[in-house]
């Protein structure tokens, strides 16, 4: 995961206005270093319209992606560290860190969620990753093992 999710890839914001401005935000760097396109962001935001917000993983996580389709160029992973969680559903399933995974085909896809469900578990990381100021920070943070 050290090689995936670099700093150009991690952004902290105070807030954005609504889950799907979350998902749009944080996959905005995927999109700009032509790892996924504009069609792989719309998959993501379709996916929670159509199912619902399974992608909070845990209180203040979530995990926005789609299937590995022609849409992903290349194995990625950004974040969006909202200082204000947002809400995925009414009243419920909040999320301030947005991560945004994408993966050329299921094998990558299961891999880097395994990889980050590794870190994301440690209830100390995730308090710091919350409070965490900078992009640096917020690497140190995930690659400490």
């Amino acid at each position: 995961m050290e090689h995936v999710l670099t700093e150009e890839m991690i952004q902290i914001k105070r807030q954005v206005n609504g889950w799907e401005e979350a998902i749009q935000s944080a996959a905005r760097p995927l999109v700009e270093h032509a790892y996924v396109t504009d069609d792989y962001v719309n998959a993501m935001i379709e996916n929670v319209n159509e199912l619902g917000p399974y992608i909070v993983i845990a209180p203040e996580i979530a995990i926005a992606h789609a299937r590995p389709d022609d849409h992903v160029k290349k194995i990625g992973l950004s974040l969006l560290k909202l200082d204000q969680s947002i809400n995925f559903a009414e009243n419920s399933h909040y999320a301030s860190l947005v991560f945004v995974l994408a993966a050329v085909d299921e094998e990558q896809h299961l891999d880097m969620l395994s990889e980050l469900a590794n870190v994301l578990n440690d209830s100390g990381k995730v308090k710091q990753l919350k409070e965490s100021a900078a992009t640096s920070e917020i690497l140190n943070i995930i690659h400490k093992q």
